[in-house]
C-alpha cells in the first residue's frame, strides 16, 4: 500500500524531490539490475526460438536425409493409368512388369421394385379417436362393427332417462354436445387408447349419472358425484378406425402390418434374422436389415429399397429371404427386384492370376489397384480374350531423393544464415526501458526502441559458434565408400555437386550446382541429378553409412541437446543456467528494493523530525511575539 506523507508544511521545502535526489544512486542500482534481468530474459527468448528451429531441422530435414529408406524409394509408370494404378514400395523389383485386369471387384446390390407404383389396396388400422364416426368404427382387422342397438341410455341426477342414438350425434364430439343440450352438466365422453370412457366431473354429492351402453361399448356403470375427483368408466370393447390407401400413399413411416405383413414375419440376410413386430415400419425394417451385415435404405421418392453388401468380394455376397414369400413381393424385394451378385477382382501379374475381395493387390512390394478390365472375361469358362495388358516400368525414384537432399540444403542454409546473423550482430547502446521511460513513450516508440535494445544479445555467443563450426566441419568431410567390386571411392558433398560459394559473406551456405532455383549456380551442370540417375545406391552409403555425413551430423546434434546439469534434454543452450541467473536477479532486485525503501524511510524520518523541530520553533516565536505585543 502506498504511503501518504505530508512534507514541507513547516519548512516549505520540496522534501519529496530532495529525498528522490538523495536516493538516486541507489535507485539507479535497482534500474540497472532490472535492465540486466530484462536482457537475460530477451536472450532466453531468442534462444528458445532458435532452439525450436534447430530441433525441427534435426527431426525433419536431417532425419529424412539419414534414413536408408530415403534412397530406396521406387517410382512406377503405367501405360494406361485409367485401368491400373501403381504405388511402388522400396522392395519392388526394378524393371518392366505386365498386368491384365480380368474382373473388377464389386459389392452385391439389390434394387427393389417401386412399391409406390403398385395398384394395390391397403388398409391402415389404428385405435379410434374422438373424431372417428361411430358408423365407421371397425374391429382390429379393419372390418366394420355394429354398435349393438346403436344407442346408449343416460339417467341424470334428476332421475330422467335419456336415449341417445349414436349415428345421430356422429362422433364423440357430437355426443358431448348432446350431453350439454340435455343439461347433463359435468358428464363427458372421450376415447382413450381405443376405449370409450365416460367421466363425471361434478364435485357435488347427488350429481350422479347412470350409463347403460353395454351393447355398444361394453359399459354399464353409475358415476357418482361429490367424491372430490372425477369418476370415469372405460369400455371393455376396443374400438378401431380403418383408413384405406394405395401404393402411392406408402411412406417410410408406413407400418408393415398395414401392408398386410403379419407380426412375427421374419426377414433373413444369410443366416441373420429380423422379426417384424406391431411397431415395425418401412424405415425401421431398413434399419433392422442394416444391422444384419448389409447397408439398407428406403428411398421414399423412388419407392424402392436399396440393399448392398458392406464390402466388395464374392465372400461378402448376401441372400435375402423371408418366412412369408408374399411379404417380399409386397415390399418389392421378391421376383421384381434386381440383384447384382458380388464378385472378386481378378488380375494377371506377369502371367500369374491373383484374386482379391477388393480391387487393391499387394504384390512384389507394389500396391496394384485395378480400375477397369483390359479384356473380355468369361466367368463360366475362365477364358480371357481381347486382352490389352498394361505395361508397368519400375525404377528408382531419383526425383524424391533429389527433393529430400534439396530440402535439407535449403533448410540448412536458412538456419545458418539466421545463426550467423545472431553471432555477428553487434550490441547497441540502447538499454531496456524503465517503467518511467516507457510511460513517456507510445507503443510504437517502445516497439522500435526494444527492437534496437535486443540487437546483439547473442553476439559472439560461444554455443552458436560451436554449432556452426561443428556442422560446417561435418558437412565438409569426405566419406570413403566400398564399391560392389571391392574398390573404394571417397566422396564429398562437393564431388556430388553440392558446393559452397567463394563468397566469404555466405559463411558456409550450400549450393546445388545446376539447380533451377539457385540463382548463382542454375546455369551449371547438375552433377547431383546425374549421380543419382547413375548410381543412387551410393547416396545411402555417403549419407547413412557408419561414417555417413547425415549420420555424423545427427549424432553430433543429438549429443549437443542431451540433458546436462546446465540444460534440459532436447535443448541446445544452457536453459537451466539462464533460469537460475534470472532467479538470482529476482533475489538481487528484491534486496535492492528493500534497501532503497529503508533508505527512503530514513530520509523521510529525518526530514519529519526537522519539520517537527521547526514547527515547535515557530510556535515558540509566535508565543514570544504575543508576549511582547508584536503579534
Amino acid at each position: 500500500m502506498a504511503r501518504v506523507r505530508m512534507t514541507g508544511l513547516a519548512s516549505g521545502l520540496d522534501t519529496e524531490s530532495m529525498v528522490k535526489e538523495l536516493i538516486s544512486a541507489s535507485s539507479t542500482k535497482v534500474d540497472d539490475a532490472n535492465k540486466d534481468k530484462q536482457k537475460l530474459e530477451w536472450k532466453k527468448e531468442a534462444w528458445q526460438d532458435l532452439n525450436t528451429k534447430l530441433y525441427n531441422f534435426y527431426k525433419t530435414e536431417l532425419n529424412a536425409l539419414r534414413m536408408p529408406s530415403t534412397y530406396t524409394k521406387k517410382t512406377a509408370t503405367v501405360s494406361d493409368d485409367s485401368k491400373v494404378s501403381i504405388n511402388a514400395g522400396s522392395n519392388t523389383s526394378a524393371g518392366t512388369h505386365t498386368v491384365s485386369v480380368k474382373q473388377i471387384a464389386s459389392s452385391a446390390y439389390l434394387t427393389g421394385a417401386n412399391i409406390k407404383s403398385a395398384d394395390n389396396a391397403f388398409k391402415s388400422v389404428d385405435n379410434a379417436s374422438n373424431s372417428t364416426k361411430f358408423s365407421e368404427m371397425t374391429d382390429a382387422n379393419g372390418d366394420p362393427i355394429t354398435l349393438g342397438t346403436g344407442a346408449i341410455k343416460v339417467t341424470g341426477p334428476d332421475g330422467a332417462e335419456h336415449r341417445i342414438i349414436l349415428n345421430q350425434v356422429g362422433d364423440v364430439n357430437g355426443l358431448n354436445d348432446k350431453f350439454k343440450e340435455l343439461g347433463l352438466n359435468g358428464l363427458s365422453a372421450s376415447i382413450k387408447d381405443g376405449k370409450m370412457t365416460f367421466t363425471n366431473s361434478n364435485a357435488e354429492e347427488g350429481q350422479d349419472f347412470k350409463i347403460i351402453a353395454s351393447s355398444a361399448f361394453g359399459v354399464e356403470a353409475t358415476l357418482r358425484g361429490g367424491t372430490g375427483e372425477s369418476v370415469s368408466a372405460a369400455s371393455s370393447r376396443q374400438l378401431y378406425s380403418a383408413t384405406e390407401f394405395t401404393g402411392a400413399d406408402i411412406k417410410g413411416t408406413t407400418k408393415l402390418s398395414d401392408l398386410g405383413i403379419a407380426v412375427g414375419t421374419s426377414f433373413k440376410i444369410n443366416d441373420k434374422e429380423f422379426v417384424v413386430d406391431e411397431k415395425t415400419t418401412i424405415n425401421s425394417l431398413a434399419t433392422g436389415l442394416s444391422k444384419l451385415g448389409v447397408n439398407a435404405s428406403f428411398d421414399a421418392n423412388q419407392g424402392r429399397f436399396y440393399i448392398n453388401s458392406a464390402s466388395s468380394g464374392a465372400a461378402n455376397d448376401f441372400t435375402l429371404t423371408s418366412s412369408d414369400a408374399n411379404a417380399l413381393e409386397i415390399l418389392g424385394l421378391g421376383s421384381k427386384a434386381t440383384k447384382i451378385d458380388a464378385q472378386d477382382a481378378i488380375i494377371d501379374y506377369n502371367g500369374v492370376e491373383y484374386r482379391n475381395s477388393s480391387n487393391q493387390f499387394n504384390i512384389n512390394g507394389m500396391t496394384i489397384t485395378a480400375k477397369a478390365v483390359t479384356g473380355t472375361y468369361d466367368k463360366e469358362t475362365g477364358a480371357f480374350t481381347n486382352d490389352s495388358p498394361i505395361s508397368i516400368n519400375v525404377g528408382n525414384d531419383t526425383d524424391s531423393i533429389y527433393s529430400t537432399i534439396k530440402n535439407f540444403v535449403n533448410k540448412y542454409n536458412e538456419l545458418i544464415e539466421e545463426m550467423n546473423k545472431m553471432y555477428d550482430e553487434k550490441k547497441t547502446d540502447y538499454e531496456p526501458l524503465t517503467e518511467e521511460e516507457r510511460s513517456a513513450l507510445s507503443d510504437n516508440q517502445i516497439e522500435k526502441w526494444e527492437e534496437k535494445a535486443k540487437a546483439g544479445l547473442l553476439y559472439r555467443d560461444s554455443t552458436i559458434n560451436s554449432l556452426l563450426s561443428n556442422m560446417r566441419t561435418i558437412l565438409s568431410k569426405g566419406v570413403t565408400v566400398t564399391n560392389d567390386d571391392g574398390s573404394t571411392t571417397q566422396y564429398t558433398l562437393a564431388s556430388l555437386g553440392i558446393v559452397t560459394s567463394n563468397d566469404w559473406t555466405e559463411k558456409g551456405k550450400l549450393h546445388i550446382m545446376g539447380d533451377e532455383d539457385d540463382p548463382v549456380y542454375a546455369a551449371d551442370e547438375n552433377k547431383l541429378k546425374a549421380a543419382l540417375e547413375k548410381n543412387p545406391n551410393v547416396f545411402s552409403k555417403v549419407f547413412t553409412g557408419d561414417d555417413g555425413i547425415a549420420k555424423q551430423l545427427n549424432t553430433y546434434m543429438m549429443g549437443a541437446m542431451k540433458k546436462t546439469e546446465t540444460s534440459h534434454s532436447l535443448t541446445f543452450y544452457n536453459d537451466i543456467t539462464m533460469d537460475e541467473e534470472i532467479d538470482d536477479y529476482d533475489d538481487k532486485i528484491e534486496e535492492l528494493n528493500k534497501k532503497l525503501s529503508d533508505m527512503e524511510d530514513k530520509y523521510y524520518n529525518q526530514f519529519a523530525k526537522m519539520e517537527s523541530a521547526m514547527a515547535k520553533l515557530q510556535q515558540q516565536q509566535s508565543y514570544l511575539a504575543s508576549l511582547m505585543g508584536t503579534a
